[in-house]
């Protein structure tokens, strides 16, 4: 029995000894197997780095296949592009209106375009042509906003009446004087002449035998002209800008209907119309203004002031409002002159009393009553008797004419004095 328990008892540590090698044997290879040379883990790290190896070279190769791509595409666009023969690239604006009959509608920005005589003619941003007016230079252009105030075209420079290239007239901007018989215009103040600048504010003896000026800034030395905020005659926006702009651009343009009222309730927010006035006029200053009258008992100040309110921050627009200015008056009679209607300087008026605009038979190159109805303040001053001047007068028994001038208060106002606004291109 003794020899049978001890001969068990031998076997159990045999086996387990053996298990322990077993386990010391496998321990080792595991250990091996993993952290070895070729062990899992550095298997794995250099399959991971094969990866990584892969994937940029996939990158690289999609990054040549965009390339191409890229390249093949442009070489197709290219190839659709017509190349002038001068192997410029084409204008990219080269879609925009060219001719006046183009412009059917209101432009973002300001662009030239032709008559179909040649003549060019500055559309303005926040503006279209008027197509069935007329889309000749000689018949007047006219141009409308986006709520329909009207303004006409008036070229400097030379201005083509058919398409022959030989009927031309030459107009220059300035300040003139017309004969009493003939109308014809005498320049008595360039604005500029070729690239000679002159004294816009030189001071000129006209026929009634007074002085008159266009101050070109305010501060003058004298201090007699101002913007009108101390009751004094309120001079032009800036001459200056407006002479270069018209310079620039070779033209400017003038109301086609003596101002009306718009909106507003005081000369800080006043706003003007451009269009066939409505409504009875005004026959005494106590009268309501409503929307879309002719707007008579105006002082001089406050039609400079209204004028520059035609276009706020409502509105955009490329040019500038202001009131009319004697280069600007002057030079619209000798354009209206040259093209056909012949002594219009000493059209005198016809009308007794105040009508609304455009119902008066003064229609010439597309404006209206330039000769009749109202008087029409200006920014021109009277340096003698310190007065402003109004243009066109139309009184009750008198026969006054388009070219006449007559210095009056700036301060006063009646039933018979009105406006009209010019624009000037800025942009």
């Amino acid at each position: 029995i003794m020899r049978s328990m001890k001969g068990k008892r031998g076997i159990t540590l045999i086996a387990l000894a053996v298990t322990i090698v077993v386990i010391l044997i496998l321990a080792g290879v595991t250990i091996d197997v993993t952290l070895g040379e070729n062990g899992i883990l550095n298997k794995s790290k250099e399959t991971a780095n094969r990866m990584n190896n892969l994937v940029k070279e996939d990158e690289s190769e999609l990054n040549e296949l965009l390339n191409e791509l890229n390249k093949t595409m442009e070489s197709n666009w290219n190839s659709n592009i017509e190349i002038p023969e001068d192997n410029t690239i084409p204008d990219p604006g080269a879609d925009k209106p060219t001719k006046v009959e183009d412009v059917t509608e209101i432009q973002k920005e300001t662009i030239q375009v032709e008559d179909e005589y040649g003549n060019k003619v500055t559309i303005p941003k926040g503006f279209e042509v008027v197509e069935e007016e007329g889309t000749a230079v000689p018949e007047g252009i006219v141009i409308q906003d986006k709520d329909g105030n009207q303004f006409v075209w008036i070229p400097v420079g030379r201005v083509y009446k058919d398409n022959t290239g030989e009927n031309y007239s030459d107009i220059q901007l300035g300040r003139y004087t017309f004969n009493s018989s003939n109308g014809k215009p005498k320049l008595i103040q360039a604005a500029y002449t070729k690239e000679n600048s002159k004294n816009y504010e030189k001071q000129v003896k006209l026929l009634d035998g007074f002085y008159y000026i266009e101050y070109c800034t305010r501060g003058n030395p004298d201090g007699i002209a101002s913007s009108g905020d101390d009751g004094l005659n309120a001079i032009a926006r800036d001459l200056t800008e407006f002479v270069e702009s018209v310079r620039n651009y070779e033209g400017y343009y003038l109301g086609r209907y003596e101002a009306s009222y718009g909106s507003g309730n005081s000369v800080i927010d006043y706003m003007p119309l451009s269009k066939i006035s409505t409504g009875t006029p005004r026959n005494n200053k106590k009268t309501t203004l409503v929307h879309g009258m002719l707007w008579n008992f105006v002082t001089q100040i406050e039609a400079a002031n209204i004028s520059r309110n035609m276009y706020d921050k409502d509105y955009d627009v490329g040019v500038e409002s202001d009131l009319v200015n004697s280069y600007a008056f002057d030079t619209a009679i000798v354009f209206i002159q040259e093209m056909g209607n012949s002594n219009y300087a000493n059209l005198t008026s016809v009308n007794v009393g105040v009508i609304n605009t455009g119902m008066t038979k003064d229609k010439v190159c597309n404006i209206f009553d330039l000769s009749q109805n109202c008087a029409e303040w200006t920014t021109e001053y009277c340096t003698e008797i310190e007065n402003g001047t109004v243009r066109t007068i139309d009184s009750v028994g008198e026969n006054f004419c388009t070219r006449y001038r007559y210095n009056y208060p700036a301060i006063n106002k009646n039933k018979f004095t009105s406006f009209r606004v010019i624009l000037y291109i800025i942009e």
